[in-house]
């Protein structure tokens, strides 16, 4: 028997230990597998649906690509991969579904195996990593608000709008406060239409413009 592919959160070597030794205890009563030399077999992560499930050929198949394939998840019990084996074995065996039980191994199988293996053990390194969670640009455009206390990042007060509004409070007009200050307010109003953003990321990329300069203030 050989894993083929195996492109499950498995080790390989832990698998082809842990299929052998479920071989062993049904070949006590049906023999050892004709063809268990040359059996193919490829693993796969299970994705969607249920947590296992595989397939296998009836009987010996003449022929270089996988004879059986097992799909198993990282939630996926020790015992539950056994039987799984277990039941495609049975097909290579010849049986169809009505020719045997569904679960071929006795509980004092399933003893034996949780005595030799932990299931944990069997998983590879990369079943436990924990991708690192990147920074939302919302988080990115808040931080970039502590840095420069001049910088505005929000949605607009009409929520209607659905925008975001980038403000550079030192483009404020101050004609306010100042008769004979010339008054910009329309020009600043026209200028802050166009760094409005419909995406938190299109807000960081203007609040940057704005830091680096790229802009008349």
């Amino acid at each position: 028997m050989k894993i083929i592919k195996n492109t499950s959160l498995y080790e390989t070597k832990k698998l082809n230990s842990l299929f052998c030794l479920v071989h062993s205890q049904l070949a006590k009563y049906e023999g050892r597998l004709p063809h268990w030399s040359t059996l193919n077999i490829q693993v796969m992560d299970k994705v969607k649906g249920r947590d296992s499930s595989g397939c296998a050929y009836v009987g010996k198949v003449n022929s270089n690509r996988p004879h059986m394939w097992i799909s198993i998840n990282k939630e996926t019990s020790l015992e539950r991969i056994a039987q799984l084996f277990g039941h495609e074995l049975m097909h290579s065996y010849g049986y169809h579904h009505n020719q045997f039980r569904k679960y071929p191994l006795e509980q004092h199988h399933l003893d034996d195996i949780n005595k030799k293996f932990v299931k944990d053990e069997l998983l590879s390194p990369k079943a436990f990593h924990v991708p690192k969670k990147g920074i939302s640009y919302k988080q990115k455009c808040k931080d970039l608000m502590k840095e420069f206390k001049w910088l505005s990042i929000d949605w607009h007060s009409n929520e209607w709008l659905r925008e975001i509004e980038v403000i550079d409070s030192r483009d404020d007009c101050l004609c306010y406060e100042d008769d004979s200050i010339k008054c910009t307010c329309d020009e600043v109003f026209d200028m802050r239409m166009g760094w409005r953003a419909t995406s938190w990321k299109r807000a960081y990329d203007h609040a940057m413009l704005h830091i680096l300069g790229d802009i008349s203030i």
